[in-house]
């Protein structure tokens, strides 16, 4: 077995997640949760693999920026235009060192994106290759972050979209009352960080609306306050707008699919066509998770929308607990194929994409309440991390 390649792969979680850096990782991986840590057990199959953290209510763009401040080191920077458009400070936190040395066109990166961090990696590769337009016009050129400068394609090898969100996700069309109830509740738990121990336990990286501080790179706490609540959730830049269809569209007109990068994509279905009815709904089956169940009836059910002009029809009723899987399947103006259709070897620039997977939205990744065996679980990275190191430079 030829190996060409050995970079870094890194792993970005999705919408309420967390990585390495928060203490409850320690106690329940996001990669891997209760089926064991899986970062851990790719780094002892020789892959070099780190799980970073990023908001976990930020927006795609908030997101990519902290995820490079990161990777390269230094001082998240949201950009002039972005930040002034959507009424947030433009600075976030200081990252002393990069996450790994020697990030570049020598040492390239493999990103991992599951959920919502699909739509992070993607929007962040984008912004890599070719910059902010935006941002060049609104910022003087000593000042402009190097994320927004582009020209740096060559510094992505594969992205990875694992049960990602492409399209948007139809639950917060069919349940959007207990939704936009939701959504207020998870400002709160952002508010609720800073300098204690909810906050080393579950941080919200929300400091770009002051519900946390930064004070000589040492987080603080903040009064809680509603009216800052409501000022993100109206601003649009959340990740509660970015996950309707209608913010995933605009998410994806700002995206292109890289001619030089590697695509793959892992979409997952745990419901079924119901029973005794001729009626196009589907429902969960039983070993999913059951905090998703209600949600999957949901999503089951809503063939026709009744919110925007966003068409749907009954291949939106498949889903995986959270998201419909023909979302989860690849970006519907990005060419893909199915990877059991390939013939050679994967090309740069094109979506591949794996059969779906029998798992909900968290047994991809080891699963909640209703975990995935480990010895299922862990061969499914483990191999395809092989083939991308297998793949031609």
């Amino acid at each position: 077995m030829q190996m060409n390649t050995n970079y870094p792969f890194v792993l970005v979680h999705g919408m309420l997640g967390y990585g390495k850096d928060e203490v409850m990782n320690k106690y329940v991986p996001y990669w891997g949760m209760l089926s064991g840590n899986l970062p851990q057990y790719l780094n002892d199959q020789g892959f070099e693999v780190y799980d970073p953290s990023v908001g976990k209510y930020s927006s795609a763009w908030d997101r990519a920026c902290e995820l490079y401040a990161q990777l390269v080191g230094g001082t998240v920077d949201y950009g002039v235009a972005h930040s002034k458009k959507y009424g947030h400070n433009r600075f976030g936190r200081t990252y002393n060192k990069p996450l790994f040395e020697g990030f570049g066109p020598d040492k390239k990166v493999n990103l991992v994106g599951h959920s919502f961090g699909g739509a992070t990696i993607r929007l962040f590769a984008t912004l890599m290759a070719r910059g902010s337009e935006a941002e060049k016009e609104a910022t003087p050129e000593d000042e402009l972050s190097d994320l927004f400068k582009g020209g740096k394609e060559d510094w992505i090898f594969s992205i990875t979209a694992v049960a990602s969100v492409h399209e948007g996700t139809t639950l917060l069309y069919s349940a959007r009352n207990a939704m936009d109830k939701l959504d207020m509740v998870t400002y709160l738990m952002a508010s609720l960080g800073g300098d204690n121990f909810f906050g080393r336990l579950y941080e919200s990286h929300m400091e770009q609306w002051d519900m946390i501080g930064i004070n000589n790179g040492r987080i603080e706490s903040r009064p809680i306050s509603v009216a800052k609540m409501k000022k993100v959730k109206e601003s649009h830049d959340n990740v509660w707008y970015d996950l309707t269809m209608q913010g995933a569209k605009e998410v994806n007109e700002t995206i292109e699919c890289l001619p030089n990068v590697y695509y793959f994509s892992w979409p997952c279905c745990k419901t079924s066509q119901k029973f005794f009815t001729d009626k196009p709904q589907h429902t969960p089956r039983f070993t999913m998770c059951p905090v998703f169940q209600p949600f999957s009836r949901s999503i089951g059910k809503y063939s026709v929308n009744d919110v925007d002009d966003y068409p749907i029809d009954e291949h939106w009723l498949a889903n995986d607990g959270v998201v419909p899987t023909i979302s989860e399947t690849a970006p519907f103006n990005e060419p893909h194929m199915d990877l059991h259709d390939l013939k050679g070897e994967p090309k740069k620039g094109m979506w591949y994409v794996y059969d779906v997977f029998p798992c909900d939205h968290l047994g991809i990744i080891g699963g909640f309440l209703m975990p995935t065996s480990a010895s299922k679980l862990q061969p499914w990275y483990r191999n395809h991390f092989r083939m991308i190191n297998q793949l031609k430079k």
